[in-house]
C-alpha cells in the first residue's frame, strides 16, 4: 500500500512542481488569434524565448504526412496544449494522435530548442517534417512508463522564420481508462538553447527538492535497519528486532528505487512488481513484528492473511501480461493489502484493550501509521475508480510544511512511526539486559552457594580411594552428589562413608535451585538414618508436591572392607569394574508418595573399582552420535577425570558428573 502511495505522492509532486514552474512564469508570447490559431510568435522583436502554451491543432490517428510543412490541418479541432486531450472531449481516446502548431523562430542567430513538458504515452516530435527526438518506443514495442520533460535542438532558422512543429503521439491503451494523453500540464517553450537548458536544469532541481523528503526518511530508515539488525544478532531469540529491521530496510529499499524511478523513469512494469515485491516483504514482516511484540497467536484467519500479503505482487503481472488494466492491477493490490494493515490495526485495538502493555505503548504511533495508511488506499481506490480524482490528487498534495523543502504527510507520520518504534525496541532492549544482569548476578549467587555444596574434592578414608569430576553444562548445574563420612559405630570398627549422587531433571537456574534443597534436605535426613533406602523415601517427601519435577538418584553406604549398601531412584546404574550392576527398578524422586525404594548389598574385593556417574556422560556428543553406553561401559574402569574429560572431549550437553572409588 505504502509503495503505490509513495508513487502517487512522487506523480503528484512531478504535476505540482512543474505545473507551478509552468504558471510562475510570465507569459512572453501568446497565441495569435483564432484565425492564426496555432502560430506562436514572439510579443517583441528580441525575445530568446517564447511560449508555446495556448492553441494547438489536433487529430487521431497515424498518417506520416502529417508531419510535412505542407499538410492543411486547417480542419482539424484546437485544443489546450496545457491538457490532456482526453479532458478536451476525446475521452477513452488511446492510440495514435498528432498534435501540430507553427511557431516563429525568436530574432536571434543563437541556436535554438524546444522544450517539451511531459507527454502521455510515447511520442515523436517533427520540426519541418524532420523528426528531431521523441520518448518511449512506438508500437509494437509501445513502453508503459511516465516521462518528464525533455529539451530537442531544432536546426537554425533565419530570424523570424515560421517552424511547423508535428508531434506524433502514441498513448497506450492500459493508460487510457484513467489517465489522459497528450501533455499532462504546460510548459512548452522554444527559444534559446542555453536558456532552456537553464530552465530545464530548474525543473529537474525542484522536482529532486520534492523528493528530499523521500530520501531523508529512507536514509533515516536504512540507518536505523542497521542498527536493529545488530540488535537481533546480538540476541538473536528476540526475533522482533529482525522484524522491525526487514520493514525499515524494506521501506528504505521503497525510497530509494521510488527516487531512482522519479528520476530515470523505469517502465510501469519493472516499477510496479519490485515495488510491490519489496512492499510484500515489508508488510509481511510488519505481521511478524507485531504477531511478536503482542503474543497474537497464528490463528488461521492470521495464516490467511499472511498468504495474501505474500501473493499480493503477483497482481502486477495481470497488466504486465496485458490481462487488465493498471487501473484494475492496482484496485486489486489495494483490496489485498487492505485487510493485511486492517488485521494489524484490529489486532493492536484488542491487545491494547486487553491491558498488553507493548500494545498501549505501540498504539498511538501505529494507528497513525496504519489508519493513514487505510485511508490513503481507499483515496487511491476511488483515484483508480475515476471517483472524485481532482480531489484525491489534491488531498495526496498535502505537506507538513513547504520549507526548507515540501514534507508529505505520508513521510510525517512513517518519522513518527520509526521514531516512536525505535524508542519502543531501545526501552525493550534495555528492560530485557537489565533481566538478563539480574539473572546473571542471580546466577553467580547460584553458582557460589552450588560451589559450597558440593564438594570440590573427596575426603580422605582409609582404605578408600575416591576421586570425582563434576562439569555443569551451563553457571549452575542440576546434577549433586554428597560423600559423607560417617562416625565409626564402636572403638575398632572401619569408619564407612554415605555416597549419594544425582541428577535433576532440566537445568539452570531452576535445577540449582531443586539441588539446594535436596543437598539441605539430605543432610538433615542423614541425622537420623544411614540408610540408604530411608535417605531415599525421605528425599522423595521433600519434593512430592513442590513442583520441582522429578529427580534421579543413587544412595550408597560402603565401608573400606568392601561391604556396600546401595539403594537407587531411577538414576544410572553403577559400574563395577567395568560391568554394570543390577538394580530393581523403581520410580525417580519426586513422582509417587507410595514409592519403595530396596536397599541391595554387595561384596567389593580388594582393587576393585566402582564408578557412579550421571547421564551427561553416555549422552555426550552432537547430533545423532552420542558417546553411548558402551564407551562409557569400556571406559568405567577408569579414574573418574579420565572418563568426565572423554566425554567433554566428545561434546557435552548436559550436566557431568562422575565418581570413582576402589578398594585400596
Amino acid at each position: 500500500m505504502r509503495s503505490r502511495l509513495l508513487f502517487l505522492n512522487l506523480a503528484a509532486a512531478t504535476i505540482a512542481l512543474v505545473a507551478q514552474l509552468a504558471s510562475a512564469q510570465p507569459a512572453v508570447s501568446s497565441p495569435l488569434q483564432q484565425k492564426n490559431a496555432a502560430l506562436f510568435s514572439p510579443a517583441q522583436n528580441h525575445e530568446p524565448v517564447i511560449s508555446l502554451d495556448g492553441l494547438w491543432r489536433f487529430h487521431p490517428g497515424d498518417d506520416a504526412q502529417w508531419a510535412s510543412p505542407s499538410f492543411d490541418d486547417s480542419t482539424w479541432a484546437l485544443i489546450r496544449s496545457e491538457q490532456s486531450w482526453t479532458a478536451q472531449g476525446f475521452k477513452d481516446e488511446n492510440g495514435f494522435a498528432w498534435y501540430r502548431f507553427r511557431a516563429q523562430a525568436p530574432s536571434t542567430s543563437t541556436p535554438i530548442a524546444i522544450l517539451l513538458p511531459a507527454i502521455l504515452t510515447d511520442y515523436e516530435v517533427f520540426a519541418n517534417g524532420v523528426r528531431i527526438g521523441g520518448f518511449g518506443k512506438m508500437p509494437p514495442n509501445g513502453s508503459l512508463r511516465f516521462n518528464q520533460p525533455f529539451l530537442y535542438r531544432v536546426a537554425p532558422s533565419s530570424s523570424g522564420a515560421t517552424i511547423q512543429f508535428a508531434i506524433r503521439v502514441w498513448h497506450h491503451p492500459i493508460f487510457a481508462a484513467y489517465l489522459g494523453g497528450g501533455p499532462r500540464y504546460g510548459g512548452a517553450r522554444l527559444g534559446d538553447t542555453s536558456q532552456l537548458e537553464q530552465r530545464l536544469h530548474l525543473q529537474q532541481s525542484d522536482r529532486l527538492t520534492g523528493v528530499v523528503s523521500f530520501y531523508a526518511i529512507g536514509l533515516l530508515n536504512a540507518v536505523i535497519s542497521i542498527t536493529v539488525f545488530g540488535l537481533f544478532f546480538y540476541r538473536r531469540s528476540e526475533r522482533e528486532y529482525l522484524w522491525f529491521a526487514v520493514v525499515l530496510l524494506a521501506s528504505a529499499l521503497q525510497s530509494a528505487f521510488a527516487i531512482i524511478d522519479f528520476i530515470l523513469r523505469f517502465p510501469l512494469g519493472i516499477h510496479d512488481f519490485l515495488t510491490e515485491t519489496i512492499g510484500a516483504i515489508g508488510i509481511t514482516a510488519s505481521l511478524l513484528f507485531f504477531s511478536r511484540v503482542l503474543d497474537a497467536k497464528r490463528t488461521l484467519l492470521w495464516k490467511v492473511v499472511l498468504i495474501i500479503a505474500v501473493l499480493d505482487p503477483l497482481n502486477v503481472l495481470l497488466f504486465v501480461f496485458r490481462l487488465t488494466s493498471p487501473a484494475t492491477s492496482t484496485t486489486l493490490r489495494i483490496l489485498f493489502e487492505l485487510p493485511i494493515e486492517i488485521y494489524i490495526f484490529v489486532m493492536l485495538c484488542r491487545s491494547a484493550l486487553a491491558g498488553n502493555r507493548n500494545a498501549r505503548l505501540l498504539f498511538a504511533p501505529t494507528v497513525l501509521l496504519y489508519g493513514t495508511s487505510i485511508l490513503g488506499g481507499l483515496l487511491l481506490l476511488c483515484f483508480q475508480l475515476g471517483w472524485a480524482v481532482n480531489a484525491v490528487m489534491a488531498i495526496n498534495r498535502w505537506s507538513v510544511t513547504e520549507t526548507p523543502f515540501p514534507v508529505s504527510l505520508q513521510v510525517f507520520v512513517q518519522l513518527i512511526f520509526v521514531v516512536a518504534l525505535l524508542a519502543f525496541l531501545i526501552r525493550r532492549f534495555a528492560t530485557s539486559r537489565a533481566q538478563e544482569e539480574r539473572l546473571t548476578a542471580d546466577l553467580e549467587a547460584a553458582r557460589t552457594i552450588q560451589q559450597v555444596l558440593i564438594p570440590e574434592s573427596a575426603p580422605s578414608i582409609s582404605n578408600l580411594d575416591i576421586d570425582c569430576a563434576y562439569h555443569p553444562a551451563q553457571e549452575v548445574g542440576g546434577d549433586f552428589y554428597q560423600i559423607l563420612p560417617l562416625p565409626a559405630s564402636s572403638a575398632g570398627h572401619q569408619q564407612e562413608v554415605l555416597i549419594v549422587v544425582g541428577d535433576v531433571a532440566g537445568k539452570g537456574l531452576p535445577a540449582a535451585m531443586t539441588v539446594s534443597l535436596l543437598i539441605g534436605a539430605l543432610r538433615s535426613i542423614v541425622e537420623t538414618t544411614i540408610s540408604p533406602a530411608e535417605i531415599l523415601a525421605g528425599l522423595n517427601r521433600r519434593l512430592l508436591g513442590r513442583g520441582f519435577g522429578f529427580t534421579t538418584c543413587l544412595a550408597l553406604r560402603i565401608s573400606p572392607s568392601g561391604a556396600l549398601i546401595a539403594a537407587n531412584a531411577g538414576h544410572l546404574a553403577p559400574y563395577l569394574n567395568g560391568q554394570e550392576l543390577a538394580f530393581a527398578p523403581a520410580f525417580p524422586l519426586g513422582l509417587d508418595a507410595n514409592a519403595n525404594y530396596a536397599e541391595q548389598t554387595f561384596n567389593l574385593a580388594h582393587q576393585d573399582r566402582l564408578t557412579l556417574l550421571t547421564d551427561g556422560v553416555p549422552e555426550a556428543g552432537s547430533g545423532r552420535d552420542l558417546f553411548g553406553f558402551d564407551r562409557t561401559a569400556e571406559l568405567s574402569s577408569s579414574p573418574a577425570p579420565t572418563i568426565a574429560e572423554a566425554a567433554l572431549r566428545f561434546g557435552q550437553s548436559d550436566d557431568i558428573t562422575v565418581i570413582s572409588i576402589v578398594i585400596s
